[in-house]
């Protein structure tokens, strides 16, 4: 004999759908630890006094890891 939980808000396949690790959300993971990485690295790198190219190559490893995390939120959204 089945009983139906009348206070449950969810579905079992609904609770299956959203546990579900998507290529998205593995990407944006990702992103954010390639992102914090890089300001920490250029943090260290602006205290140490490293040269100029180290600061350069930390910065484009920020700017694209955020401008990638941008572009996903914008595609995310229509």
């Amino acid at each position: 004999m089945t009983t139906t939980d009348h206070y449950r808000l969810t579905t079992d396949t609904d609770s299956a759908r959203k546990s579900a690790l998507t290529l998205s959300d593995l990407a944006r993971a990702t992103l954010w630890i390639v992102l914090v990485i890089s300001v920490v690295g250029n943090m260290a790198a602006s205290y140490s006094g490293a040269a100029t190219h180290i600061h350069l190559a930390f910065g484009a490893v920020t700017a694209l890891s955020v401008t990638a995390l941008v572009v996903q939120r914008l595609r995310g959204r229509r």
